[in-house]
C-alpha cells in the first residue's frame, strides 16, 4: 500500500495467518510498524478471507516486547469459518469520529 493510499483511508492494509488459542485468546498478528503510524488502541478492521468479509471494532494487543496484534473477536471467527493458522487479509482503519467530514465535490 503507497503512502497516498494510507493518507486517503487513513489505514493500511496486512496479509496475515490468524492465531486461535481458545476462545479469550485469539489474535491477527499485525507488524509492529503499524503501530507506530499514529493509531489509538481501537481500530475499525476489515477481515477478509476468500470471497467473505467482516468489518468490527477491534484492540491493539502487546503480544511481546517487539510484537503486535488485534484481537478477533469469536462472531468473527464463526463467521468467517476461520480455523488455527489461516491465511486472511486485514484492513486496519482508524476509528470514525466528528472530526472527520465528507462534503460532496471537495478535494
Amino acid at each position: 500500500m503507497s503512502i497516498e493510499s494510507f493518507r486517503l483511508l487513513q489505514g493500511v492494509e496486512v496479509k496475515a495467518r490468524v492465531r486461535i488459542y481458545g476462545p479469550t485468546n485469539s489474535y491477527i498478528p499485525i507488524p509492529s510498524f503499524v503501530r507506530y503510524l499514529g493509531f489509538d488502541d481501537k481500530v475499525q478492521a476489515i477481515v477478509v478471507k476468500g470471497g467473505l468479509t467482516h468489518m468490527y471494532e477491534a484492540t491493539f494487543r502487546r503480544l511481546s516486547t517487539s510484537r503486535f496484534g488485534i484481537t478477533l473477536p469469536r462472531r468473527v471467527i464463526e463467521a468467517l469459518n476461520l480455523a488455527n493458522n489461516d491465511e486472511v487479509t486485514v484492513i486496519i482503519l482508524r476509528p470514525v469520529t466528528g472530526e472527520y467530514t465528507i462534503r460532496r465535490g471537495a478535494t
